[in-house]
């Protein structure tokens, strides 16, 4: 019953604490939670390209991967209060919590959470322990009687040398009654179902709801390539439920460091600046060859050059650190930052940005990977010197810049099934950054021979090029790959994986047509 009872107090210590964070409605300084701090530690180890491989082949992408980390983080936290709440009494398991949380957040959170556990079971178990009972005492008047014991009490009477001696009374312990097991077994049914549930809810994760079919203008159709919002891919270091929920009121953009004019900017006075309007495709870095992260939208926003311009650059500053409300962090040389294709959106195919998306304020950078383009953004300082990104301090790449790749939508690899004798296409998208596509071809035999396709024209060079190839099969298995071209440069027919530096190799697969 000890364990069952630490148990109530470890489920109590983490609900209090949650609620302190939703209510903050941050990670740092006083209010932060160990148990995100602990997922980000984990996550972090995870993150490691030889490990986030073999999690990712395991898990599946996306973020399967982070519920098993979050999992190990459930029994981490949780199993381990109750295990220190079994063993010891509240002030040497309040000791210890603190002892170990210093390994991963602040020493004065360590201390709060280590003072509240060792109340917590302190109170838990003033209410729930078995309760003691002392038999009352009397005089007895027996002669010729040795020991008396009754179930009852523990007071011993004996006769010596012809006079009565009745020791004082003992207490004994009784067992909880009916009630107190039952409120015990209740509250860890309880916890263990808040634990469960909120587990549950990780792993059918879909976070906010989706919005409708994204539009350019209200009531507009969408032009051919774009991808919808609901629709676009997501990738976040965080689970979804710990993305940064920011208040767009008291949102500041703060600009510091090596500048003349530092500021804190509202979404306002950014959208003061020139307006862009831009069709652009994203890819994330983990993204494996003919994968689906990778998507394609209408962004609204304006020039960083502009901002850092109103800002006034100091001399002798040499680089941009990105700092986000999720505590990530990214870098970019500050004569990349200052060119005119740099953005900082607001908005995603005409609409505000969403929660995953990066609300309210998020970077762009063609030719790079999604992780060098930080969401959520909250500071932007300039420096002499740089400073490794979240992901390149665990080997992740340095530059982030997108390999030149080509995938096949139509047929559909996870259902490559074709009717004979009828025409049709095999379609699909190249993207090679800022870089413009010149040429795709498409095999249909393995490899042997390669006919080009059709391409069509993207609306602007940062936009992912679809292209298509009239095909009329007969009945058969076909071995179908697609492979694109740059000018000179050809898509790498190796194979690698998506880390460090982002996944190579062509698109192929077997299509069965009857």
């Amino acid at each position: 019953m000890r364990f069952l009872r630490a148990w109530i107090a470890a489920v109590l210590l983490s609900l209090l604490g949650y609620l302190l964070f939703v209510v903050t409605g941050s990670d740092s300084g006083a209010v932060a939670y160990p148990p995100l701090r602990l997922f980000g530690e984990l996550t972090q180890l995870l993150g490691i390209p030889r490990l986030f491989q073999i999690v990712h082949q395991i898990f599946g992408l996306g973020q399967g991967g982070k519920i098993f980390a979050f999992t190990g983080v459930s029994l981490l936290w949780l199993g381990g209060l109750t295990v220190l709440g079994g063993l010891w009494r509240g002030q040497i398991a309040g000791l210890i919590a603190f002892v170990l949380m210093l390994i991963f957040t602040p020493w004065y959170v360590a201390l709060g959470y280590g003072v509240a556990f060792w109340l917590l079971l302190d109170g838990v178990n003033a209410l729930l322990a078995p309760r003691s009972r002392v038999a009352s005492t009397s005089d007895a008047s027996t002669t010729n009687t040795s020991t008396i014991n009754t179930s009852t009490t523990t007071t011993s009477t004996t006769v010596r040398a012809g006079r009565t001696v009745t020791a004082p009374a003992q207490p004994v312990l009784h067992q909880p009654d009916a009630a107190r097991r039952t409120t015990t077994a209740l509250l860890a049914a309880g916890g263990a179902a808040i634990a469960g549930g909120g587990l549950s809810a990780l792993f059918r994760s879909g976070g906010e709801t989706a919005p409708a079919a994204a539009v350019i203008t209200p009531g507009g159709p969408l032009p051919f390539g774009i991808t919808p919002v609901s629709q676009w891919y997501y990738v976040s270091k965080n689970l979804e439920p710990f993305d940064p929920k920011v208040d767009g009121a008291k949102w500041r953009l703060k600009v510091s460091g090596m500048v003349r004019s530092p500021q804190s900017l509202t979404l306002a006075d950014l959208k003061r600046f020139a307006p862009i309007t831009e069709e652009r495709t994203l890819a994330c870095i983990s993204n494996p060859v003919g994968g689906p992260l990778l998507s394609n939208g209408v962004w609204q926003g304006f020039r960083l050059s502009e901002l850092l311009k109103a800002t006034g650059v100091v001399s002798g500053a040499k680089y941009l650190i990105w700092e986000a409300a999720d505590g990530y962090t990214e870098s970019l040389p500050l004569g990349r930052a200052l060119e005119d294709d740099v953005l900082l959106v607001h908005s995603l195919n005409g609409q505000p940005l969403n929660v995953k998306h990066g609300f309210p304020l998020r970077v762009l950078i063609p030719g790079r990977y999604g992780m060098k383009q930080p969401r959520w953004i909250t500071g932007i300082k300039l420096s002499a010197t740089d400073e490794p990104g979240y992901w390149v301090k665990r080997g992740w790449s340095k530059t982030s810049e997108v390999e030149l790749l080509s995938r096949i939508d139509q047929p559909q690899e996870i259902s490559p099934l074709m009717k004979a004798g009828e025409a049709s296409f095999i379609r699909g998208i190249a993207f090679f950054g800022d870089q413009p596509i010149t040429r795709v071809e498409v095999t249909v035999d393995g490899g042997k021979s390669w006919k080009s396709a059709k391409l069509i024209a993207p609306r602007t060079k940062h936009a992912w090029t679809p292209w298509e190839l009239p095909f009329t099969p007969t009945a058969g298995s076909y071995q179908v790959a697609v492979r694109a071209f740059s000018g000179a440069v050809a898509q790498k027919e190796a194979e690698a994986d998506a880390l460090p530096e982002g996944a190579t190799g062509y698109h192929r697969f077997i299509v069965n047509v009857s």
